[in-house]
Order: C-alpha cells, then sequence, then structure tokens
C-alpha cells in the first residue's frame, strides 16, 4: 500500500473537493436553470452555495500540508503557483480562483436569503446600493463556477490518475469516476440530506430527481467496474490492488460502504420513487446519506488499496 506517501490527508482531501464541487455544480444548475425562483425560498441553493467554499478551503489546506508544503517549511507553498509543468500546479491555480468565488457565491446567496442582513452591512458600507442586483452576480459567478467546479471534480481524479509509478491509479477512467461522484456526493448533501432536513416538502419539487440520481449512479458503477476490469487485466501490482478491494482486507468496507450504501441502496429508493411518483422523506434522507458515505470511502479504498510498482 501506499500510506507512506499518500496518507488518510488525501483521501479526505479528494471527498472533500469533489463533494465541495459537486454541492457548487448542484446549486449553479439549480440557479441558471431558473428552478430556484419558483419557489420564494430554495433550500438547495443556499445550502449548496454555503458548503462549496468551506468544503474545498479544508480540503485544500489538508492537500497543501500532505502533498509538499507541510507545517515545517511553508515557504515552499509558493513554488506550488509557479512549476507548470506539474499537475499540482494547474490544480492550485484552479483551487485560488474557485474557492473565493464559492465564498462570494455563496455569501451573495446568503444575503439575498436575509434582506435584514444586507441592510445591516449598508449601515457601515453606505456606498452599497440600497437594491442589489443579486440575481445578476449569481448567475455570473454560476456561470464561470461550473467550468471550475467541473475542473476540480476532474482534477482530484487526474492528481492520482497521472501517478505511473501506480498503476491501479495510472488510467483515464478514474478522473471521470472522480466527476461522477462528485456531482452524486453534491446532490446528496445539498438535495437528498440538506434541504430536506431543512424544509421536508422540498423533494416533491424535483421530479426528475431520482431519474438523474439513478443515471448518476448507474454511471459511477460502471466507472468503478471499468476502474477494477483495467486494473486487473494489466496484472502485476494493479491485479494485486483490485484483489484487496474486492476480496482482501479491503472487501468489507468496498462492498459494505461503498456498494451497498452508496450503489445498490439508493439505486432502489429512487427505483421506487419513479414507480410511486414521489419520494420518501427518510428514503431520500437516508440515500443521500449512503451516497456521501459511499464517496469518502471509495476514494479512501482507492489511495489505500494502491501497491506502487517497487523500482
Amino acid at each position: 500500500m501506499v500510506e507512506g506517501h499518500w496518507g488518510w490527508l488525501i483521501a479526505i482531501y479528494l471527498f472533500l473537493g469533489g463533494m465541495g464541487a459537486g454541492s457548487f455544480l448542484t446549486a449553479a444548475v439549480v440557479e441558471l436553470s431558473g428552478h430556484r425562483y419558483r419557489h420564494e425560498f430554495c433550500p438547495t441553493s443556499l445550502i449548496g452555495a454555503g458548503v462549496s467554499g468551506p468544503l474545498l478551503a479544508v480540503g485544500t489546506v489538508l492537500l497543501i500540508f500532505d502533498l509538499g508544503a507541510g507545517l515545517m517549511e511553508p515557504w515552499r507553498i509558493i513554488w506550488m503557483f509557479t512549476n507548470f509543468s506539474s499537475v499540482m500546479t494547474w490544480g492550485i491555480w484552479i483551487l485560488s480562483i474557485f474557492i473565493p468565488l464559492c465564498f462570494v457565491y455563496g455569501f451573495l446567496e446568503l444575503l439575498d436569503n436575509y434582506p435584514g442582513l444586507y441592510d445591516w452591512i449598508r449601515r457601515f458600507l453606505r456606498f452599497l446600493p440600497e437594491s442589489f442586483p443579486f440575481k445578476h452576480w449569481r448567475r455570473v459567478l454560476a456561470a464561470l463556477g461550473i467550468v471550475l467546479a467541473l475542473g476540480t471534480a476532474l482534477y482530484t481524479g487526474i492528481l492520482l490518475s497521472v501517478v505511473e509509478a501506480v498503476p491501479f491509479w495510472n488510467t483515464p477512467i478514474l478522473p471521470l469516476l472522480f466527476l461522477v461522484s462528485a456531482i452524486s456526493t453534491g446532490m446528496g448533501l445539498t438535495i437528498d440530506m440538506g434541504a430536506t432536513i431543512a424544509l421536508p416538502e422540498v423533494h416533491r419539487r424535483y421530479k426528475s430527481l431520482p431519474i438523474i440520481h439513478m443515471v448518476a449512479i448507474g454511471a459511477e458503477a460502471l466507472l468503478i467496474a471499468a476502474v477494477l476490469l483495467i486494473a486487473n487485466g494489466k496484472g502485476g501490482v494493479a491485479a494485486e490492488s483490485v484483489h484487496t478491494m474486492l476480496a482482501g482486507v479491503g472487501a468489507p468496507i468496498f462492498w459494505g460502504l461503498v456498494v451497498v450504501p452508496g450503489i445498490i441502496f439508493p439505486f432502489i429508493v429512487h427505483a421506487y420513487a419513479i414507480g410511486a411518483r414521489h419520494h420518501g422523506l427518510w428514503s431520500g434522507i437516508l440515500s443521500g446519506l449512503g451516497i456521501v458515505v459511499a464517496g469518502l470511502f471509495l476514494r479512501y479504498l482507492i489511495v489505500f488499496a494502491s501497491i506502487p510498482v517497487l523500482l
């Protein structure tokens, strides 16, 4: 295993980075589609916009301290911005732009939902207009942020896939898997869990949500299978990694914390929702929780079950 160089911090970063990007994507799509304005209060937008910045910020701090800068040599962080031949540098630049954008977007969403807060701020910043064009600037930031969110979600997979010393990771399928998982966990957190808890009847607003979830879950299952089949076909240490996940020490986590809660259970729940033409309250919340938990442990397994080539 590769724990010596790629510790648990990177697994948590991959999870938080992907879910943060997925949460922003969910909020941005709800914004740009106009769905946000069909109701007086849209918790999906508020939660998706509010959590994306903090999730990405915490994940990025973990990434920096785990992959090069460290607590002992913080000055090395500056060099991570200048080595443009490094995938790490590309990611740092994307995150450096995307994280502030997420915080601004979340702040605008908060102010628009709670006008009293904006009025209180205007008492100190009198140059602010009495009526601020929140919708205009949110839509601008949402459009820009979607591109950065897609780049961030893909980057979490590219970060591993370019490591040639770990054959299990070294496949172009991995970034696609992380992108689909990011979208799925983002929807699970912002809609299935967060928005439903904030406003229990919210699940009735998204008639197409079960279909979208089933497509995402199905795509994720196929991509997981593709990664495992490609790795197994390589033989050697890549095949050993597959065995570790499917039948070795990682098997209980893979089957018990990834496949069952993140694929089988939510697929059945959403298939039932399509047939019943509505989503159950607790089934939706538990489905979202299962998807989020599975997203974390999928990345954990991909990091910890991987075996490097011994040179």
